[in-house]
């Protein structure tokens, strides 16, 4: 009888202790639909340095655009995109794919369509900009982006 009554005592205390808050209670990450479309916006701009702005902590995104390859701090990645930029005209940028992959912490991806033409060419290029983002901070950060043919 001792041996009930102490397991009828113990038994929600332990459940209490283990309690986990419920996914309505845990922070919701914002839609990574609207992060890609705000650097969806800032690529069509050329805003190199506001692109930079969104690297994670550590300030280092992974590039792959251009002559530019590698893990960068921030002021490099807003060189290699200004150069980028500075040689290629926007003609159209639209999302094609955005997909939120899992982990912890919280990864996606977006892909954007990017049509350009270098500068002075009428001739216009399509290529895709992967976007690699991590949630970080309560906020979307992008970790890589590349250029692809």
């Amino acid at each position: 009888m001792k041996r009930l009554l102490f397991t009828l005592l113990i038994l929600p205390l332990l459940t209490l202790s283990n309690a986990r808050p419920l996914a309505a209670q845990e922070t919701q990450p914002a839609p990574l639909e609207a992060f890609i479309l705000q650097v969806a916006r800032l690529w069509a701009a050329g805003d190199a340095a506001a692109l930079a702005d969104l690297a994670p902590g550590d300030g280092r995104i992974h590039l792959d655009v251009g002559e530019t390859s590698g893990a960068v701090q921030g002021r490099h990645a807003a060189a290699a995109l200004r150069a980028l930029f500075a040689e290629r005209e926007s003609l159209s940028l639209r999302p094609a794919r955005v997909t939120v992959a899992g982990g912890r912490p919280l990864r996606g991806f977006g892909e954007l369509t990017w049509m350009s033409r270098s500068r002075g060419v009428t001739v216009p290029h399509s290529s895709t900009v992967y976007v690699g983002t991590v949630w970080e901070g309560n906020a979307w950060r992008i970790r890589e982006l590349r250029l692809l043919p």
